[in-house]
């Protein structure tokens, strides 16, 4: 009973670690990169480890994280099957092994890999529904994740503070474009 846990917070702890550990590494994805202009003069982004180039910044987080560091999307098990799919194919994998349609919106046709989605993207897309209220100004939002990212206008803190002068940004991706500025790239 106590080695079980024992286990249980061990493996907790070990949980947290790795967690913490990826998120190092999240912040430090600049570094893996270099940015080269295309020849319509548009940036690209190109690996460090294996020179492959991305078009878009997230495009080469992707690969970062499930080639160099291995951190593949969490794979779950098919009903109908043994095969292990990602989230985001469960319904083409559905449709296309098996034959069970994909849950799918009535209104616009968009298909999701699971029912609740459907509801969620209903609600919102369809009704209009916005349930998360701004304190501050009461203007509404379908997700709190938006409300969360709104009311960051609110608050005068500019945590993002540039290397080289002393300029400050309330958002991270003001900083990145910022950025660009130093290194002559805008």
């Amino acid at each position: 009973m106590y080695w079980l846990l024992w286990c249980s917070e061990g493996l907790a702890a070990l949980k947290r670690e790795v967690r913490k550990v990826g998120s190092d590494k999240e912040e430090s994805i600049d570094e893996h990169y270099t940015l080269k202009e295309d020849t319509d003069g548009s940036q690209l982004y190109s690996c460090k480890t294996c020179s492959n180039v991305f078009k878009k910044r997230d495009f080469f987080k992707q690969h970062y994280r499930h080639v160099h560091l291995k951190q593949r999307p969490k794979l779950r098990g098919c009903y109908y099957c043994n095969e292990k799919v990602a989230a985001h194919v469960r319904a083409q994998h559905l449709e296309k092994v098996h034959g069970v349609p994909a849950p799918s919106c009535g209104a616009c046709g968009k298909k999701f890999a699971y029912p609740f989605q459907v509801l969620r993207h209903q609600k919102t897309y369809h009704m209009g529904e916005k349930k998360f209220v701004c304190d501050i100004c009461d203007k509404s939002f379908a997700s709190r994740g938006n409300l969360s990212q709104h009311q960051v206008k609110h608050t005068t803190g500019r945590p993002f503070k540039c290397d080289y002068c002393d300029e400050a940004f309330k958002w991270k991706k003001h900083l990145r474009r910022h950025m660009m500025t130093h290194m002559n790239l805008k």
